[in-house]
């Protein structure tokens, strides 16, 4: 036999191997390995190869190395492909396999590039190819990937519901790989948002656990998940349901990157072996990645964290020099606060400069990384996204103006408190100025697609993508304020607009501060050693109570009744009220405010509070002074979220208020045990009072239906968005309002149970950018109170002023029904009797209630009268629950 025969008998076998794997009955990994070694120039190749694709994606075992030659079968069947019909089919599933496989290795440099690829191949294929389903499943990988490159929290929220219908699209069933890695991925997904919103990791640890092992015991996928979420499980200390299985075959960077994790435990290893030992993993992985690996600003910044981590275990410095190195060009690969780690590697960078002592101010550092935290939460579709993405930024706010106030420079302290300061909030106002900014910058067609999108009200048409092109326009070209809280002139600047004489941040800690930014003159801090609310009895029995009377009557949890729960809380209200006095209001009203220059109009010294943290639950112009006076009788209080907020409100133009608007009675929510009687009364008593061409809608004192509306969702929505003059500028809600930080929402119960909820407010507004709203009163329960985090600040009254409110009115606390129709009748009559601005108006109010010999106003009507002689109007809780909010 010559050599030329055997050749050609290996080739035909070769042939006989491929067409066999190809039709389901030989080894597909064998038969791509004859594939390669057939001469290039052979006829028939390219379509023996494309025989091949479709049997490699038809193959029911999931197997990462077989996976990995597809794209290299790929490539042949591409150089000589076959006229079929079915091959467009055929190629599209294939290079749909072979992204998802890219994007699971992280192999993917631009995952929107690789998106558009998709969409092409997915119009090539039609919308009923066999390929769809695989189309869909690399479309959501690729999603995934992108989401978690960008920061977009939003699309993250959004991927469990998008694979649950991509698990029931027709067609998926004979696909086992896409259905497969579908769940794997849609378990991973809501593994790491349940991580980022700090949940119990243990139901979705079990899911993960689940759709690995409906994989073959020996695949690599199944050893790699697996692998993963046991040392997700190490480094948060839950039970992982299984011991890991081995290091399989996975990308030798990430399981290098994974060891090293699982070592430092999240940072707080002690075992100086095992953060040597991890130092040497991070090293080998930034080798491996090499210097063009998109994720070296990662490796780099991880082996910082380890040498700045082996420091504090030795109580050396040694090697901090390297750590700065690393970070400085972490920085400079990530490039700007675009880059979704940008705020941690400059966090860590000024921490490391703190420890290091260098020329370099730490505080500079940390102010420049906290932009990356803007941007971020302004690349979010939606409020809860936003205020996901903005959950470390407050911790780093606070650390930042601990290096500012050490290095003696308060007025960047307030820069770096703002800058972690109501960041969802930020965002929401700023949606609307984009457009004009973008214009100035000479980019008119992105800003009409700005525009467009916002006026649709619906955040699918604002994604991510327009978000991010925008925001890289206005930072390229020199917008700062687009990401940097306003500077000390511009505070100033609106502290006069809004006749105030300080902004002042009350920062919790041991010792806290209040940082002061005045009107006029230098700012300052004053250290405040018992501003520590954690761990302080007399706090805690107020929260504890405050939480317990706030829970009672929650529609959305079935709670037994408590009938101790008000009892109990005005009990907490005096030990607290003495201690406000003696950790902030005190030291402010005693040794800053003097400072002031007296007001020649007698006006009382006026300050604007920036609570941080626990602190916003605290009823500050209730503080007791030793001598029983409380803080409201020394001094105007107002709060705002943040300087941002307080500018924002200053910009906009002042609304007059005529005896016209919208009054909200007790509607009928269609349970009589929430009736609300007084508020009836105190609803029909403003408007017959003060507002007589105002819309009355809910229920009449005597319980019947107000015939101009039953005081439903829809009713509020359309005056929110009303045009004609006759609406009027003022909206007063006599009703129950609810917070639940459990299911991230804030809301309004009206009539028929409906809900005008915080988080649909500032869609609903933009419907009508040029509705001007002078005043909303939110005479109803907790309508000020945190929905999602007490530093971002994010509650039903602070949504109204994010939507463009001028000045807003809400309460802490579940304010009693009979003190509270009192309070709002005396509010509203010095607002409009009395001509006095809304902060005025209601402090005044809050004097009158305490002032035991009050003057009863004669347009009072008896409804109301009666109800001074069955309520304590002097006591905090039937007073102090308002807070004012804006202009």
């Amino acid at each position: 036999m010559t050599r030329a025969t055997d050749e050609r008998d290996d080739l035909l076998r070769r042939y006989a191997d491929i067409a066999l794997a190809a039709s389901g009955d030989g080894d597909l990994d064998a038969a791509a390995s004859g594939l390669h070694r057939l001469p290039a120039a052979l006829p028939g190749r390219g379509r023996l190869a494309a025989a091949l694709l479709g049997a490699m994606v038809r193959e029911p075992k999931l197997d990462m190395a077989r996976l990995r030659r597809l794209e290299s079968v790929l490539a042949v069947a591409e150089s000589d492909p076959p006229a079929s019909p079915k091959w467009t089919s055929t190629r599209a599933a294939a290079r749909a396999v072979a992204l998802l496989v890219a994007a699971a290795e992280d192999r993917v440099a631009d995952p929107r590039e690789a998106m558009a690829e998709l969409e092409k191949l997915a119009a090539e294929a039609g919308a009923d190819a066999p390929a769809a389903p695989l189309l869909e499943a690399a479309r959501q990988g690729l999603a995934f990937m992108a989401a978690m490159h960008e920061g977009d929290e939003s699309a993250l929220r959004r991927l469990p519901e998008q694979f649950e219908r991509l698990r029931s699209m027709g067609g998926m069933a004979t696909h086992p790989l896409a259905q497969r890695l579908t769940d794997l991925v849609a378990a991973t997904t809501e593994l790491m948002a349940a991580n980022q919103r700090g949940d119990d990791l243990t139901e979705p640890m079990g899911r993960v656990r689940e759709a690995a092992e409906h994989l073959p015991p020996d695949d690599p996928v199944r050893v790699a998940a697996l692998e993963a979420l046991s040392m997700a499980a190490d480094l948060r200390g839950v039970p992982s349901g299984g011991q890991s299985t081995g290091p399989g075959e996975a990308d030798p960077v990430l399981r290098h990157t994974h060891a090293a994790a699982m070592l430092l435990r999240d940072g707080e290893e002690t075992d100086v072996g095992k953060i040597e030992a991890a130092i040497v993993s991070l090293r080998e992985a930034l080798r491996l990645s090499g210097p063009d690996d998109t994720r070296r600003p990662f490796h780099l910044a991880g082996l910082a964290l380890a040498i700045f981590r082996r420091t504090e275990v030795t109580n050396s410095i040694a090697g901090l020099d390297e750590a700065v190195t690393l970070l400085t060009e972490a920085r400079e690969l990530a490039g700007g606060p675009h880059h979704p780690q940008w705020s941690w590697i400059g966090d860590m960078l000024s921490g490391v400069q703190q420890r290091l002592g260098t020329s370099a101010p730490p505080h500079r550092t940390g102010l420049d990384a906290m932009r990356g935290h803007a941007f971020r939460v302004m690349l979010q579709s939606d409020l809860a996204a936003a205020t996901v993405a903005a959950a470390d930024a407050a911790r780093s706010a606070v650390d930042t103006a601990r290096w500012c106030l050490q290095a003696g420079e308060p007025a960047d302290a307030i820069t770096a408190l703002d800058a972690g300061r109501g960041l969802a909030l930020f965002a929401a106002t700023e949606v609307g100025t984009v457009g004009t900014r973008l214009r100035m910058a000479g980019r008119a067609a992105l800003a009409d697609r700005w525009d467009a999108a916002v006026a649709s009200g619906d955040p699918d048409q604002l994604p991510t993508v327009l978000r991010r092109d925008a925001l890289a326009v206005l930072t390229e070209q020199g917008s700062p304020a687009v990401l940097d809280p306003p500077g000390l002139d511009e505070i100033r600047e609106a502290l006069h607009t809004l006749d105030a004489d300080a902004l002042v941040y009350l920062v919790p800690g041991l010792p806290g501060w209040a940082v002061i930014a005045p009107a006029d003159g230098r700012p300052g801090y004053i250290p405040l050693p018992n501003l520590q609310p954690d761990g302080d009895l007399d706090v805690e029995r107020y929260l504890n109570a405050a939480a317990r009377r706030a829970s009672r009557g929650d529609p959305d949890r079935d709670m037994e009744a408590d009938d101790d729960a008000d009892d109990a809380f005005t009990d907490s209200l005096d030990a607290l009220c003495r201690w406000a006095w003696r950790a902030a209001m005190g030291p402010l009203v005693e040794q800053y405010l003097p400072r002031l220059p007296r007001r020649a109009d007698g006006r009382p010294p006026r300050v604007v509070l920036v609570p941080m943290g626990n602190l916003a639950l605290i009823p500050w112009q209730a503080a007791r002074h030793p001598d029983g006076r409380y803080a409201v009788e020394l001094v105007a209080i107002s709060q705002a979220v943040s300087a941002r907020m307080l500018c924002h409100a200053a910009t906009l133009a002042p609304v007059p208020l005529a005896p016209t608007g919208l009054i909200v009675g007790d509607p009928d929510t269609g349970d009589p045990s929430r009736d609300l009687l007084a508020a009836r009364a105190e609803a029909h008593a403003i408007r017959r009072a003060f507002y007589p061409g105002a819309r009355y809608i809910g229920r009449r004192p005597d319980g019947s239906k107000s015939p101009s509306g039953s005081g439903g969702a829809d009713e509020v929505r359309a005056w929110l968005t009303a045009t004609g003059p006759a609406a009027g500028a003022m909206l007063h809600l006599a009703c129950h309002g609810f917070t639940s930080a459990r299911a991230g929402t804030g809301y309004l119960l009206l009539a028929g149970g409906d809900r005008l909820a915080a988080e649909t407010l500032g869609a609903v507004m933009a419907r009508n950018p040029e509705r001007a709203i002078g005043l909303v009163v939110l005479a109803a329960c907790r309508t000020g109170r945190t929905i999602s985090g007490y530093d971002e600040a994010y509650s039903l009254g602070t949504a109204f002023l994010a939507a463009g409110v001028r000045s807003v009115l809400s309460t802490q606390w579940s304010v009693p029904d009979r003190a509270t129709s009192v309070l709002m009748f005396m509010f509203h009559h010095y607002l409009m009797a009395g001509r006095r601005p809304v902060w005025a108006a209601l402090r005044e109010a809050q004097l009158w209630m305490l002032d035991p010999r009050r003057q009863v106003p004669s347009g009072m009507p008896d409804e109301l009268r009666a109800e001074l002689t069955g309520a304590d109007l002097t006591a905090v809780a039937a007073w102090a629950g308002f807070v004012h909010w804006g202009r």
